[in-house]
């Protein structure tokens, strides 16, 4: 395959990993998207999108509220009428004021109240005597005179006296349990059709009032209820029937509206209502009676919530589930743009974008709400975010990949060290350099001319990059740097771009190994006659990068690279294959058999120098005795000192 096939090749595979990273992305981001559906606290972040939206909203309420709430409150068991009465007893005072409500115009009413007990069982403990009998008959045979329109409650545990049943007839009691979110708060009602022969109160006084619902809704309020749904104290009630102008207010309270009795006092059938962090109304702006209302508590009284239920569907305050395919639809469109985000965005700007992702996300909740939609406002927002991270992970691991491949492809023509920092900088070197002391290497294959004239092109770079390659190998292997390569020569450095704790030791070692591979590269080029000149030099260097801003290279100059290309000269003349000037030999361990081959001044230079060989069979090129048989067979471990 040809460079241009395998660029093509290696650039599909990174669009493919991309493409996979993108898949992957987009799928994490649905699935997070739908666990955040229901998730306990996007209950929360929908409250406070209904303070939101109430902060934007009017402040008063633009039409006459079809429901109100009269009050059995502390200012109404306080009062001179009401406080010789328990609270148990309290049922003909509630037939009145149910009655003049009825009379004044009221849809229907409601009792938010169980009762459980009728006076007709109570007994005196003494003389056994039933002396309360026939003290319910009012509110009975109001209940039973108002059937249809009139209904009071049970609840899970507690029902109504047989007695108020009968009177109340078939359909008569309801109940008024109200289901709560997993986070414990109230927020919708799921009808139960026909609403005429539902369990539950809510839906029985909506179809008096001929509402219209068939699908689990959440009331939208824009205030808190305790202070914004009309109220009347009980006693206020009864004062107003009292006198003719009383009852002419209370036909302008009552007309037309569904009426909910039930007890506003502190810590008694009180709930978290989704209204929990909405404005209070001023007093003045509520229709209230004389007696006021009681304080706005934490938490909402039932009937007040039942009140909402009731009165946002005949007004039109609420929201229902968007069409089906709506919330899939916009929850991938968040994850894809998540995804695609985080793959093609700087890093940077990710955790902008992910900001970005969660406003949006929450604004479409809350334009949802205004055309009476409930767009779960966590499922956009996380699926973004969450595609955004998968994406944003998997390019990490696509940049480090690309890190490690561009360290493995460049390696082959620069330092992997030096890869790595460009890689980690993200900006070319500076021009120039450090001084740095390193050992230089000219590797030199022997022959090379001659063999070259008797070889086609083609094998002539066949046998060289066979050679080289095996060479290769070694240098790298002993910490060594292949600075370039010359013709048919290599030039090698130890302790730059790298640091090598023993430079000297490491390139003598090496430049051994590679002597020890004549027989195999022979072999594996099939030229006998094959053979190789190492020449070693210390000293001081510059490393860095030279040429231009357009093209440059790296490399080490100086005088000690030029020295290591002379000695040389020394090792053709003197027949050695491995020449090493003084300063490698003085910094090689003392059990090297260093050898001194050549003094004087080379050319070129100013100074005289000696050069040095390993004395073992191998380096020489022709069958030179050096030491006896016996230590020969030793090599490289025979102690033949050199005089430091």
């Amino acid at each position: 395959m040809n460079s241009g096939g395998r660029i093509a090749e290696t650039a599909l595979g990174r669009k493919k990993l991309i493409a996979l990273i993108a898949i992957v992305a987009v799928c994490a981001g649905i699935a997070a998207g739908y666990s955040a559906k229901k998730a306990i606290w996007e209950g929360w972040v929908t409250d406070r999108l209904f303070q939101l939206r109430a902060s934007f909203g009017p402040a008063l309420p633009q039409e006459r509220s079809p429901v109100a709430v009269i009050g059995l409150d502390q200012t109404a068991l306080d009062s001179d009428k009401l406080s010789p009465i328990p609270r148990v007893l309290m049922t003909p005072v509630l037939a009145e004021a149910g009655q003049g409500l009825i009379d004044a115009g009221a849809l229907a009413l409601g009792y938010d109240f169980v009762f459980a007990y009728s006076a007709d069982a109570f007994v005196d403990p003494i003389t056994g005597e039933a002396r309360l009998r026939g003290f319910d008959a009012p509110f009975q045979k109001f209940m039973f005179r108002n059937r249809e329109r009139v209904f009071i409650s049970h609840t899970e545990i507690g029902v109504p006296h047989r007695k108020f049943s009968a009177a109340a007839g078939t359909g008569g009691v309801r109940s008024v349990v109200i289901s709560t979110d997993n986070d414990g708060v109230v927020r919708q009602h799921k009808p139960n059709l026909p609403l005429s022969e539902s369990p539950y109160l809510i839906d029985a006084l909506l179809s008096v009032a001929s509402a219209d619902i068939s699908e689990q809704y959440t009331a939208l309020p824009v205030s808190r209820l305790a202070s914004s749904i009309p109220y009347l104290s009980l006693i206020d009630v009864l004062r107003m029937l009292e006198s003719e102008s009383g009852r002419h207010e209370l036909r302008k309270f009552a007309d037309g509206r569904i009426i909910l009795f039930g007890g506003l006092l502190p810590y008694e059938d009180e709930h978290l209502y989704s209204d929990r962090f909405l404005p209070v109304m001023s007093s003045d702006e509520a229709e209230t009676g004389e007696s006021g209302r009681p304080r706005v508590q934490q938490q909402t009284a039932g009937v007040l919530i039942l009140a909402d239920l009731i009165g946002s569907v005949m007004s039109g305050r609420i929201a229902v589930s968007p069409p089906p395919g709506f919330l899939p639809g916009v929850t991938v469109l968040f994850a894809v743009a998540g995804a695609l985000a985080g793959l093609f965005l700087p890093m940077m700007l990710l955790p902008l974008v992910a900001i970005s992702g969660v406003v949006l996300g929450l604004v479409l909740s809350l334009i949802g709400l205004e055309f009476g939609l409930i767009v779960a406002p966590g499922m956009a927002p996380v699926a973004c975010v969450s595609a955004i991270v998968v994406s944003a992970v998997g390019k990490i691991g696509i940049l480090q990949r690309r890190q490690r491949s561009l360290v493995r492809l460049f390696g082959h023509y620069l330092a992997p060290d030096v890869i790595k920092q460009m890689a980690q900088s993200e900006q070319l070197p500076e021009l120039g350099g450090e001084t740095r002391h390193v050992v230089v290497a000219f590797i030199d294959i022997v022959g090379f001319t001659k063999m070259s004239e008797k070889l086609a092109d083609r094998d002539v770079v066949r046998v060289v990059n066979s050679c080289f390659d095996a060479i290769g190998q070694v240098i790298t292997a002993h910490q060594g740097y292949i600075d370039k390569y010359i013709g048919d020569a290599i030039m090698a450095v130890w302790n730059a771009p790298n640091t090598v704790d023993y430079p000297e030791k490491a390139a003598v070692d090496a430049a051994e190994k590679i002597i020890g591979l004549l027989d195999k590269m022979r072999s594996l080029t099939g030229q006998p006659a094959l053979d190789l000149r190492i020449a070693l030099n210390a000293g001081p260097v510059l490393v860095g990068d030279i040429g231009g801003e357009h093209r440059r290279s790296f490399t080490v100059m100086g005088t000690t690279v030029n020295t290591a290309s002379r000695i040389e000269s020394v090792a053709k003349d003197k027949k050695v294959r491995l020449a090493i000037s003084q300063s490698v030999g003085d910094n090689l361990p003392r059990s090297y058999p260093v050898k001194e081959i050549w003094k004087g001044q080379l050319r070129g230079l100013s100074t005289d120098m000696t050069v040095y060989t390993l004395d073992v069979p191998q380096m020489y090129m022709e069958n030179v005795v050096a030491v006896p048989h016996d230590k020969r067979k030793r090599g490289i471990t025979n102690l033949l000192k050199f005089p430091r």
